[in-house]
């Protein structure tokens, strides 16, 4: 069975990643040489709608390095059964954050 620390300090690792990651996204982008979808089209809406994309994907990617960060650092301050609440309602919200993506883009993209 694998050393409980161990897990611990991976999760916490993963949760850092994905804050690191939400925080330097535009950055990391340019730095590999794509340029984000609100620069790359030129109609307005189309515009929009990427830029509220963008903004929830970067919500998406902390929410998800907290819910990682509970799961990792949380057994530490919190009961489990706490811990596990925590960590359905960060899974639970990071899914109703890829609902507001779809969304979004439906209902900007219907038409030109």
């Amino acid at each position: 069975m694998p050393n409980n620390n161990l897990i611990m300090i991976f999760l916490s690792f993963i949760g850092f990643l994905f804050i690191l990651l939400a925080l330097l996204n535009k950055q990391l982008l340019r730095w590999i040489g794509i340029k984000p979808m609100s620069e790359v089209f030129t109609n307005p809406k189309f515009q929009r709608s990427a830029r509220i994309t963008e903004k929830l994907g970067r919500l998406f990617l902390v929410v998800f390095g907290v819910g990682f960060l509970v799961q990792g650092v949380g057994t530490q301050f919190l009961s489990s059964a706490v811990t596990y609440t925590v960590s359905m309602t960060i899974l639970g919200l990071s899914g109703l954050i890829i609902l507001a993506m779809f969304i979004v883009v439906l209902a900007n993209w219907k038409g030109k």
